[in-house]
């Protein structure tokens, strides 16, 4: 069956040619009893072994994209695959290794003497399984180098073969291999009974396309487009190094929903004489799939044979007209998006509720900071589970976000907002206060808008002579009432210039609406209040910068909102002055002040009481020292919908010590210095729930672990303020802070801003 002809020196060809060559019929329904099969390769070029075994040795790798599967261990392991082919020389180096053959099958006889004269077998075999890093390699190694190989001999040493031992070879695989790879056709379509048992029996066929460069595949590939194959064959084309269909290569056709191309021209492998030899042709693009179906095995064994083939169709790189088409079908194999989860990967809650991972977002704040270190350590890790039931190891770190270091914007801004701040006492008495932002920001100024002076903040407040007093503002201007800045001593102090005397607690309803009443007795003032995060929308819907660093990103939705009832009891004394003030603060879509979603949701809300003590002392004339320090409880919750199954009770404190002066350099100046600890926690756990591991057969196991939320360090801050007028419309100030262990954050280095503004209305 073999015709020498002469080729250049140094190069031996032998042409093979079919034993009873025919063109695949174009819709014939009527079985060919016993027909003939052939090999589906162009030619066979026996040469000289080449370079020592390299990673890229078999250009087929980088065209799919195998590398991938190598970087992670994948070989085929565990994986048999058939051969139904003209046998494998099994003396051969790269099949030598214990095991890599099981023993074969002689179709013609019933032996298992597989002895490969021919060399087709071989060749299709190497592509297929070749070791990787033999002794005795010849520069290349198999797609599934790991996989297990099993010969069965269904073509004749001359190359000649029958349906018939087609159909031996393909029962006798039922059961004993995950994979057939066939890379043979018929010259006609015959009874296809043996492939019906096949497909009933499990087994995943990847069956060569044909080279008569037709319109439709040849049989048995054709077959893949029939209902009864249930997605369980898969015909393969060729393509050149161009990822072009090859001249010879069979087109898709009317089996294009069930046909991938992989490279079959000029492909490196081994020969029955133990050397090495190229050749070409769709039985050279056929072991390619059938190695990259291996490699999807080998990582989830649990999965079907049509599974297999469904998951190699859905993510084959696209070739010629967009979508399934004619020519390459569902086109380039691509081994690295078959390992690819196919649509969301979704875990459960210890409660069984469906949980998208990659929807997971997390932006810690000060108080959480732990998330960030947890997620950093590699401590927050889970299952999560493809289209296809597949497991993927999800490392949630790249979900949670670092809390943000101060920027000079940031600082900018907020010495704008209070610069622009203009006090306007009524006929009545009545006082008004209004921030102005004025100037664009960064993004502003990067898309050439103009500036802008917009509301920042504004605040009335109102007293009558029996001692009732109502207030109410906007844009976290509460903090100029309660606390500190509503202290009054004998001599007024510039207390609400720093921003560490607020209510640590005021920061979970960031730049809040308030309203309040109060009523003096004496030395004595109580205050009842409300504050509420909901018209920060209406400020930020003015036309100018968004003035609010808290504004959530898209992927919080629905937005946090919070709101806080508090009640605050003060007396002066002249030159001191104490407060003692008991607020309850509740949060929806966020804990203390973090924003979550998704996998690592911290629960619908919080719920935190807090107690803070603030007192105030007149040094000197000019000279004042004020300090608050305060405690608040979150309640712990369980959480069905999180992997954050439980979040025990958060205890959480702040401090702040700070020295007001004025007129100090000139007239009309003010200095502040102050030292504290923002928010933070100090008692506290979190309980992740994960789905931790799927078995060959498919069942889960779970783990639960308990996570401090207590960061290891804290950050102390330390801020100088200096603001002097220059003129009646100009003003100078100086700021300069520091922090140690921002956001209460281990191994991060402090930060140090040193800001200087001028500010002059036109």
């Amino acid at each position: 069956m073999f015709s020498p002809r002469v080729l250049p020196p140094s190069l031996f060809a032998l042409a093979v040619t079919a034993a009873a060559a025919g063109t695949a019929l174009a819709d014939d329904t009527s079985p060919a009893p016993g027909g003939a099969l052939h090999t589906t390769q162009n030619h066979f070029l026996a040469i000289a072994a080449l370079d020592p075994e390299r990673s890229d040795a078999l250009p087929a790798i980088g065209h799919i994209n195998a590398d991938y599967a190598y970087s992670r261990a994948l070989g085929g392991s565990g994986v048999t695959i058939a051969v139904l082919d003209s046998g494998i020389n099994a003396a051969h180096a790269e099949f030598a290794g214990v095991g890599k053959l099981v023993q074969g099958y002689n179709a013609f006889n019933g032996s298992a003497d597989v002895a490969d004269v021919l060399g087709h077998g071989t060749h299709v075999a190497g592509i297929l399984g070749a070791s990787r890093g033999n002794d005795g390699g010849g520069g290349m190694f198999g797609v599934a180098y790991d996989a297990r190989l099993l010969p069965i001999k269904v073509l004749a040493d001359g190359g000649s073969g029958t349906t018939a031992a087609l159909d031996k070879g393909l029962r006798y695989a039922i059961g004993k291999a995950a994979i057939a790879n066939i890379s043979l056709g018929a010259n006609s379509r015959y009874d296809p009974g043996a492939l019906q048992e096949a497909v009933r029996g499990g087994l995943l066929m990847v069956i060569a396309a044909g080279n008569e460069g037709a319109a439709h595949p040849g049989w048995p590939a054709r077959f893949a487009r029939e209902a009864w194959a249930n997605n369980q064959i898969i015909a393969v084309g060729a393509v050149d190094a161009d990822n072009r269909i090859a001249s010879f290569s069979n087109r898709a056709g009317d089996a294009a929903a069930w046909f991938l191309v992989a490279p079959g021209v000029n492909i490196y492998s081994s020969a029955a004489d133990g050397r090495y030899a190229i050749m070409s042709g769709t039985s050279m693009a056929t072991p390619v799939v059938s190695g990259a179906a291996a490699l999807v095995k080998q990582l989830w064994p649990a999965l079907r044979a049509d599974q297999v083939a469904d998951i190699l169709f859905l993510t084959a790189t696209d070739l010629g007209a967009p979508g399934i088409d004619a020519v390459y079908g569902r086109g380039l194999l691509n081994v690295e998006k078959a390992l690819q989860p196919i649509g969301d990967v979704v875990t459960t809650s210890f409660n069984g509720r469906s949980i998208r991972l990659l929807a997971t977002a997390v932006q810690p704040s000060a108080a959480t900071s732990r998330l960030w270190q947890l997620a950093a350590s590699g401590n927050l890790r889970a299952i999560g589970l493809d289209d296809f039931r597949r497991d993927y190891s999800v490392d949630l770190a790249t979900t949670v976000s670092k809390p943000a270091a101060l920027t000079l914007e940031q600082a900018f801004g907020s010495m704008d907002s209070r610069i622009e701040v203009a006090n306007h006492v009524l006929a009545d008495g009545s006082t008004v206060t209004v921030a102005w932002d004025r100037g664009a920001s960064a993004w502003q100024r990067n898309a050439d808008q103009e500036q802008r002076t917009r509301l920042a903040a504004f605040s009335f407040v109102s007293g009558n002579a029996a001692g009732r007093e109502t207030a109410f503002g906007i844009g976290g201007m509460a903090a100029n009432y309660f606390g500190a800045g509503g202290m009054q001593l004998r001599e007024a102090a510039a207390f609400h210039m720093v921003p560490a005397l607020a209510n640590p607690y005021f920061s979970l309803v960031p730049d809040a609406a308030y309203a309040a009443i109060a009523q003096q007795a004496g030395g004595l003032r109580v205050k009842f209040g409300v504050l509420s995060s909901g018209v920060n929308q209406a400020l930020a819907s003015q036309p100018g910068p968004i003035p609010f660093a808290w504004m959530p990103a898209a992927s919080f939705q629905p937005l946090p909102k919070a709101a806080s009832a508090l009640i605050e009891v003060s007396q002066s004394f002249g030159d001191a002055a104490l407060a003692v003030s008991f607020a309850r603060t509740n949060e929806s879509n966020a804990y203390l002040g973090a924003q979550s979603s998704g996998a690592l949701a911290l629960g619908p809300g919080a719920a935190t009481s807090s107690l803070q003590l603030t007192g105030a002392l007149l040094l000197a004339p000019g000279l004042a020292l004020a300090g608050q320090a305060s405690y608040g409880v979150t309640p712990g919750s369980v959480n069905g919908s999180s992997l954050i199954a439980e979040v025990t009770a958060a205890r959480t404190n702040a401090f702040t010590l700070a020295l007001v002066a004025s007129d100090r350099i000139a007239a009309g100046d003010r200095l502040s210095l102050s030292l504290s600890q923002p928010l933070r926690t100090y008692a506290g756990q979190l309980v992740l729930d994960v789905l931790s591991g799927v078995d060959a057969d498919g069942a889960q196991t779970r783990e639960r672990a308990r996570f401090s939320m207590v960061p290891v360090v804290r950050e102390l801050r330390t801020e100088l303020n200096y603001q002097m007028p220059l003129a009646q419309d100009a003003s100078l100030r100086f700021t300069l802070l520091v922090r140690r262990n921002p956001n209460n954050l281990e191994g991060v280095a402090a930060e140090r801003l040193l800001a200087m503004r001028y500010a002059k209305s036109f």
